[in-house]
């Protein structure tokens, strides 16, 4: 194989890759590390703040409360314990509370 080893030899360096992420309509050179987090969260949660890449504010989560069956002053009579079936409101029922 004549001339392979001095064509492998000679083989330019590939050129690095500038990675750039697009923040409210302008583009930025950023690190690897700045590039996957960009990547993995989107860059829609992204803004500029004082020339610096920075996540936007997130929301917290809201959980649901749903009410609960308990035993009240006043509430309803149910036919078996069965929350589907309440027969009549007396002292000592069951009420719905959060």
């Amino acid at each position: 194989m004549p001339g392979f080893f001095e064509a492998f030899k000679n083989i330019p360096e590939p050129e690095k890759v500038i990675l750039k992420a697009t923040i409210d309509g302008r583009e930025f050179e950023v690190s690897e590390e700045l590039f996957k987090e960009i990547q993995k969260h989107g860059e829609q949660e992204y803004t500029v703040k004082n020339d610096k890449i920075v996540m936007k504010p997130q929301l917290l989560h809201t959980w649901r409360r749903y009410p609960v069956l308990t035993k009240g002053e006043m509430g309803l009579d149910l036919l078996d314990g069965n929350m589907f079936w309440p027969t009549d409101y007396v002292d000592g029922g069951c009420e719905w509370t959060r």
